[in-house]
């Protein structure tokens, strides 16, 4: 039987919901709404689906919840309704309390611990796609960079119980919809409307897969061009060195570590050290700072920890080098190399699909004669080529609209990479060189002057630089 959680302020499932048709009969459904009283949300109703409609656990208590932030961004939205695996329920249950308890005296409240025991009995998960513990991909938009490192193609089918999964979307600027990574994600902060201490979800992640040494836990840091990381995880860089990785015996099911209820978070670290003291003493061990209770908590770099990122080229990611190339495998995603799968597909004929790989091509060579080899920061690959559906651009006004914006994003490329004073030379190289391209010649520009640079054609294209 599955269980399913969706927001919805009353009890009412229809078929207008996302995934409807995907319960079964015998499935739960757990609705939530906001609490706006205490802060956070409550789940308000249990349902259960029958053969002919769903029904209502009249003995089910609301309870109020912190729900994890993927879980809260998939179903945020009206009508949608999500699975949920039992792992996942049985932690937000375990964070609940009832709403008639929620304003009692918070001095008497115990500290009710996110970590579980889990043991995986069966042969060891491989990773598809993944043969390091810190992989960053980083290359220009529309690579594949991400898709690698969903959850269905790191773990293809894989029962998710035996495995954690945190994709953090990172916030894409002012009104976007992603929360990104924050600092309440990496540390132990204070919740003033809860009045109680929080792990993050990141440390929350990285504790539990000390813990629980056979199950694979990986974070994924997707579009982290979008703020500063380097920056952000600063106080994990001591921690993720490569000679500082180990791997770490199971612990027993009995251990104190594994406890649901502490006195209160001080116990709770108090614990959590002598775990680490006495269970990873052959293990360098690194403190992460505690600015609430000013006990630090004593962390190590486990074996089954995996920190994924993917991002475009521009100052944040480029940052990550500094701090993080003896400690991740950084990848540059070669953007040409995009091409080479979709020009053996249906697509191949499309002379517009051959235009922007000759384009590339020809960028390329072009940087190359002038000793930039790093052109994978330049070149655009199959970005705005194909839409959100997978499908080829086909409206020749649109492709017409995708090589000029091109080479607008050519010139911001340059001048990002202080290469300013190349802009007006590789752009008249470039639109010289596509003059063998018959769709280019068609559809953009034809010229029969090479040698004298037309600078109206250049600022056209917008990639044209004033003299300095």
């Amino acid at each position: 039987m599955s269980i399913w959680i969706t927001k919805n302020e009353d009890s009412l499932i229809d078929k207008s919901f996302e995934n409807f048709d995907k319960i079964n009969i015998g499935d739960s459904i757990y609705i939530y709404w906001d609490e706006s009283a205490l802060g956070g949300f409550i789940f308000k109703y249990k349902l259960l689906r029958t053969d002919t409609n769903f029904i209502i656990e009249t003995d089910f208590q609301n309870k109020h919840i912190d729900l994890p932030y993927k879980i809260f961004y998939k179903t945020k939205a009206p009508k949608k309704i999500i699975q949920l695996t039992k792992n996942e329920l049985d932690f937000i249950l375990s964070k609940s309390s009832n709403i008639e308890n929620a304003n009692k005296d918070k001095s008497n409240d115990k500290f009710i611990s996110f970590l579980r025991y889990r043991k995986i009995d069966t042969d060891t998960i491989n990773l598809n796609n993944v043969d390091k513990n810190i992989v960053f991909i980083i290359g220009q938009p529309n690579t594949g960079k991400s898709y690698k490192f969903e959850e269905s193609q790191i773990f293809n089918g894989e029962d998710s119980n035996k495995y954690t999964y945190l994709k953090v979307p990172v916030s894409g600027g002012v009104g976007n919809e992603y929360k990104g990574l924050q600092n309440t994600d990496l540390a132990i902060t204070y919740d003033p409307i809860k009045k109680e201490l929080k792990f993050g979800e990141f440390l929350q992640s990285l504790m539990s897969a000390i813990v629980n040494p056979s199950v694979p836990h990986v974070v994924f840091l997707d579009d982290f061009h979008n703020q500063d990381i380097s920056s952000l995880l600063s106080e994990y860089t001591p921690l993720f060195k490569a000679q500082q990785k180990r791997k770490i015996t199971q612990p027993l099911k009995t251990n104190d570590v594994y406890k649901e209820y502490f006195s209160d978070v001080d116990e709770f670290i108090t614990i959590w050290n002598n775990f680490i003291t006495t269970h990873c003493s052959n293990i360098p061990i690194v403190p992460l700072t505690n600015r609430i209770s000013g006990q630090s908590l004593n962390l190590v770099y486990p074996s089954n920890f995996y920190l994924l990122g993917a991002a475009n080229f521009n100052e944040n990611s480029l940052n990550i080098f500094a701090d993080w190339e003896d400690r991740a495998k950084i990848i540059y995603k070669n953007p040409i190399d995009t091409f080479n799968p979709t020009l053996n597909s249906e697509d191949s004929k499309s002379k517009f699909l051959e235009c922007c790989k000759t384009l590339n091509s020809n960028l390329r060579d072009i940087l190359e004669a002038k000793n930039i080899f790093d052109y994978d920061r330049y070149c655009f690959g199959m970005w705005k080529v194909f839409n959100s559906e997978g499908k080829l651009i086909s409206k020749i006004e649109e492709q017409k609209q995708i090589i000029e914006f091109f080479f607008g994003m050519i010139k911001n490329s340059l001048k990002f990479n202080n290469k300013n004073s190349y802009i007006n030379d590789i752009g008249w190289q470039l639109i010289v060189k596509m003059q063998k391209n018959t769709w280019f010649q068609k559809h953009i520009e034809k010229i029969t002057d090479f040698e004298t640079v037309n600078y109206q054609i250049l600022h056209k294209y917008n990639i044209y630089e004033d003299d300095i």
